[in-house]
């Protein structure tokens, strides 16, 4: 199921949603075919699996469309920015190390960002017919996905602990807050 939601202060809307056994071969001519599908709306695609949430996306979408429109970015694309900010990375080949889709990924996220929902959402649908049955159960955090998120996103224990709450919230919490303060890194 699509989540849509405007992006406060742009004319930018955001939809996101997850995709269960996804075939991916070749991962270039995916991007193509989605490209093609969804044109002109900018879209990117996340392994399902780093993924802690609908608003860990949400707040990368934010915070991208946020940099393009203060004239701010790291990269070029509006979806590559969206890259960077889920993966906490300022560097494209980390990001895609990071949270990238590569040969072999069954479970994919999706973010579309278009002027208004309704553009957004019908983008999304096109995109669907690509990819398949929406499934966002891909996005939730379970034992194992929490682990590795936390891992790979190097959130210790003491910071979970800091945040406090739950865990699942306190983690995602955390990732936004790293994606945010992406651009004092550079």
């Amino acid at each position: 199921m699509v989540r849509t939601s405007t992006i406060k202060g742009s004319d930018k809307a955001v939809s996101i949603g997850g995709f269960r056994g996804v075939t991916v071969n070749d991962v270039d001519e995916l991007l193509s075919s989605l490209s093609r599908a969804t044109s002109p709306a900018v879209f990117q695609i996340f392994d399902a699996t780093r993924i802690a949430g609908w608003r860990h996306l949400y707040m990368a979408a934010v915070n991208a469309v946020a940099a393009f429109e203060s004239g701010t970015t790291i990269s070029r694309g509006l979806g590559i920015e969206a890259l960077l900010y889920t993966s906490c990375q300022d560097q494209i080949s980390r990001a895609l190390d990071v949270v990238g889709v590569s040969p072999g990924t069954a479970n994919l996220a999706l973010i579309i960002l278009r002027d208004g929902p309704g553009e957004a959402e019908a983008a999304f649908e096109k995109a669907a017919d690509i990819l398949g049955e929406a499934d966002d159960s891909v996005l939730g955090l379970d034992e194992t996905k929490f682990r590795e998120i936390a891992e790979v996103f190097g959130v210790s224990e003491n910071a979970l602990e800091a945040v406090g709450g739950e865990r699942d919230k306190a983690l995602t919490s955390l990732l936004v807050e790293k994606g945010a303060l992406l651009p004092l890194r550079r």
